[in-house]
């Protein structure tokens, strides 16, 4: 464990995200497998922004290495945490959704009770969809329904109706119990398909143990989701995982110590090109827009409101790379820069939120990054919307039109 030492750096722990995140040509991953793989759980609310997220993160890759990522079975979309869509490795999908599905047991039971949907119906449901599949491959979501419907299991596919919240439901919760997963992607879609196949929660940190809460494997998986967000979002407080999670604060501040603990024993297998590195402690200083100081094994550092976890290897990472993590970034909508924590002061002010989400109702634009902050967002069709206070310049809007080209080429490709 390093001693006790200042991080000097303008925006520092905008910086210090930034390298962590992997969008500086020394933390990109090799592949857009393994860049799901470090951030464990990757928004995916919006499929068309998906490509744009992982491709940004992974050192050259197009939007076709997406798709075949998807087609090949290494990637997979599903409702794993939060009650939000996320993009997994399959290899991750089973175990981190058994961890935290208890998260959502109460919103399921009341959702269940309202529609009238009883485990009869769930069980019909599934029966349905898997033949299906199994007949049919790959299923679109229009085509489930209209098996359901079929089948007798909704009353209407009219959306001014009850059938809609029932089809949502089922179309949630099936994959929620980890029978269905969506994998393939299609035009803007990802296809439906059984999830049985996907490796099993045994084959996570857990081991035989499991992962639900209740099993001898609980609190691995926890420590692991901890070791994984703080590695890939670092720096980050307890109060962060917990919204990422839904933890309560108390089990995060935990899985976090733990991972602490677990990264820094002598028999953990370090692999910085594989971002395998060992955890540190840290407190801001001057909020989260000032400097990160990192606390020393011996500084009585523990637990505690103002404790910040990130990867003990970022402040030597930001020296080599001053100049990178500085550069201007084309970020899609959802990114994980951006909702990935609880507080983004780092990263932008209450007029900059206003701009990327203007209705407060959840969707989010693409936005503009330039030396640690928002300078601007790119909604489709509308052009780009700079921020209040950006220092508009020669070189910010080459840097800013170099930069979307680029991306746009990459995705094409």
């Amino acid at each position: 464990m390093p001693a006790a030492r200042p991080v000097a750096a303008p925006r520092e722990m905008s910086y210090l995200r930034i390298l962590a995140q992997g969008l500086v040509p020394a933390t990109t991953a090799p592949d857009v497998v393994e860049t799901v793989r470090r951030q464990l759980a990757m928004q995916g609310q919006q499929p068309s922004a998906v490509p744009h997220a992982l491709i940004i993160r992974a050192d050259g890759a197009t939007g076709s290495d997406v798709d075949a990522a998807f087609a090949g079975g290494h990637l997979v979309r599903s409702w794993p945490m939060r009650g939000t869509v996320h993009i997994t490795t399959t290899a991750d999908h089973h175990w981190l959704r058994e961890a935290l599905m208890h998260r959502t047991d109460a919103w399921t039971r009341q959702s269940e009770e309202r529609l009238g949907i009883d485990d009869a119906l769930l069980r019909s449901a599934a029966d349905t969809a898997l033949a299906l599949i199994q007949a049919e491959g790959p299923t679109a979501r229009s085509r489930l329904i209209e098996a359901w419907q079929e089948a007798g299991l909704l009353d209407s596919a009219d959306a001014s109706t009850p059938g809609t919240w029932h089809r949502r439901h089922l179309l949630v919760r099936l994959q929620r119990e980890g029978v269905l997963v969506q994998g393939p992607r299609r035009g803007n879609e990802h296809l439906i398909v059984d999830a049985r196949a996907l490796p099993g929660a045994e084959t996570g940190p857990g081991g035989s143990g499991g992962a639900a809460r209740g099993t001898g494997g609980h609190g691995a998986a926890l420590a692991e989701i901890a070791r994984r967000y703080a590695t890939s979002h670092g720096p980050v407080s307890a109060a962060d995982l917990a919204r990422w999670t839904t933890l309560p604060l108390a089990q995060a501040t935990r899985a976090l110590e733990d991972a602490v603990e677990v990264t820094n024993a002598a028999a953990y297998p370090v692999d910085p090109a594989a971002a395998r590195v060992p955890l540190v402690r840290a407190r801001a200083e001057g909020g989260l827009r000032g400097s990160v100081r990192l606390l020393g094994a011996d500084a009585g550092a523990g637990p505690g409101r103002d404790v910040l976890y990130l990867r003990a290897d970022l402040p030597e990472l930001l020296e080599a790379n001053a100049r990178a993590v500085g550069r201007t970034l084309f970020l899609p909508s959802f990114d994980e820069l951006h909702v990935g924590y609880k507080d983004r002061l780092c990263l932008t002010d209450a007029a900059g939120e206003r701009l990327i989400c203007p209705a407060a109702n959840g969707m989010f634009r693409p936005l503009l990054v330039d030396r640690g902050r928002v300078v601007a967002v790119r909604p489709v069709g509308e052009g780009l919307l700079w921020a209040d206070g950006a220092r508009r310049s020669a070189r910010l809007d080459a840097a800013v039109d170099r930069v979307v080209r680029r991306v746009e080429r990459r995705l094409s490709r």
